[in-house]
C-alpha cells in the first residue's frame, strides 16, 4: 500500500506514476487492474474510491472499515478433505465455525518450521473418519552447484516421462543496486524450461522469486553464468528440496492449514496458500507394504472432487 501526496492531475497520471515513475519511497508492485485508488483531496477528481479497470477507472462504493470487519470474521486457509484435491477456502474464525469444518473438537498440529499449523478433528481416528493426508517430516535442502542443478534438470527432461524437477537459485545481495531480503533473491526454477529440454529451438529460463515479488523473470538474461555477461547477477547458492518419506502421522477427516503466528488462527499469505496447496494437492491412499505404512497420492476420478 502507499499513502501520500502525489503531483498528479488525474487518475491516469496516478496510473502512469505507479507503473513507470514510482516515488522513491514506494516499495510495492506496479499499480494493476483490480487495485483500488482512494482520492482524499484533489482539484479535478472527486474524493472517493476508484477501481482500476482494464481501461480507465470506475468509481466504487467502498467502506474500508466494513471490509476490515468482514475480513476479521473469516480466515483464508488451505482446506484438505478426504478423497478431494486441496482447495482454498474462507472459513469462520469462531470456535463453533472451526469445529463445524472438521466435524468435532479441534486439535492443532505443528509439523512445520514456520508458524503455520494443521487443524483437524481431535478424535478423527477414534471416530473412524476416513484417512485424509499423511504428515511427513520436513523437506531437506540439498545444496548443488549451478552446473550440477542444470545437469539434473537436463537428465530429468531427457527421460521424457513428464516429471519435472524444481530447484532454487539464490542471487547475491550485491548483484542489485538495492538491498533485498533473501526470499526476494531466491528464484524457483523448473526443469520444464526450454534451456533444459532437448531439441528445443529457443533458450529460456523463466523463474519467479519465492515471495512473489518478481514473477516470471527471464533468468538466463540476468545470470552471469548464463547470458547476463560479466556484470550479470552472481549466484550465492543453488539447492533442491528432497521430500522425506517418513510419515509422522496420518490425519483422519477434514482438516485445514492456517497461520498460527498470533493469539489465534489466522489467514495464510498468498505465497503460503500457493505452496501448501501444491504440497498437499492430491488425496492419498494408505496401504501397508513390508510392515511399513505407505501413502500413495492419486488424482480423483470424479470431477466434483477436484474442486
Amino acid at each position: 500500500m502507499f499513502e501520500g501526496e502525489v503531483a498528479c492531475a488525474g487518475l491516469e497520471d496516478v496510473f502512469r506514476m505507479f507503473n513507470l515513475e514510482h516515488p522513491e519511497d514506494y516499495r510495492g508492485r506496479s499499480l494493476s487492474v483490480s487495485d483500488v485508488v482512494e482520492v482524499v483531496e484533489a482539484e479535478a477528481v472527486k474524493p472517493g474510491f476508484y477501481f482500476c479497470d482494464s481501461v480507465g477507472f470506475e468509481s466504487v462504493s467502498f467502506d474500508p472499515e466494513a471490509a476490515k470487519e468482514a475480513e476479521a470474521k473469516t480466515i483464508r486457509v488451505v482446506l484438505l478433505e478426504p478423497g478431494k484435491l486441496a482447495r482454498v477456502a474462507d472459513i469462520g474464525r469462531s470456535l463453533s465455525e472451526l469445529q463445524a469444518v472438521v466435524g468435532g473438537d479441534i486439535e492443532a498440529m505443528y509439523p512445520f518450521e514456520e508458524e503455520v499449523c494443521i487443524v483437524c478433528n481431535e478424535e478423527g481416528k477414534i471416530d473412524g473418519l476416513p484417512p485424509n493426508r499423511a504428515i511427513r517430516a520436513e523437506e531437506t535442502e540439498v545444496d548443488l552447484s549451478y552446473s550440477e542443478l542444470v545437469s539434473r534438470f537436463r537428465a530429468a527432461e531427457r527421460q521424457g516421462d513428464g516429471k519435472h524437477l524444481t530447484g532454487y537459485v539464490v542471487v547475491t545481495e550485491d548483484s542489485f543496486n538495492e538491498s533485498y531480503p533473501v526470499e526476494s533473491r531466491t528464484y524457483e526454477v523448473s526443469s520444464e524450461n526450454k534451456a533444459f529440454r532437448p531439441n528445443m529451438t529457443g533458450y529460456s529460463i523463466f523463474a519467479s522469486a519465492i515471495d512473489g515479488t518478481d514473477p516470471m523473470v527471464r533468468l538466463e538474461q540476468y545470470l552471469a553464468v548464463e547470458r547476463g555477461g560479466e556484470n550479470g547477477w552472481q549466484i550465492e547458492r543453488c539447492y533442491m528440496k528432497e521430500q522425506s518419506r517418513k510419515i509422522l502421522d496420518i490425519i483422519a477427516g477434514t482438516c485445514f492449514i492456517c497461520d498460527c503466528s498470533g493469539s489465534g488462527f489466522g489467514s495464510l499469505s498468498d505465497e503460503q496458500i500457493r505452496r501448501y496447496q501444491e504440497k498437499f494437492r492430491y488425496p492419498e491412499e494408505f496401504m501397508r507394504i513390508g510392515g511399513e505404512i505407505v501413502a500413495v497420492p492419486y488424482k480423483p476420478k470424479n470431477k466434483d472432487q477436484e474442486r
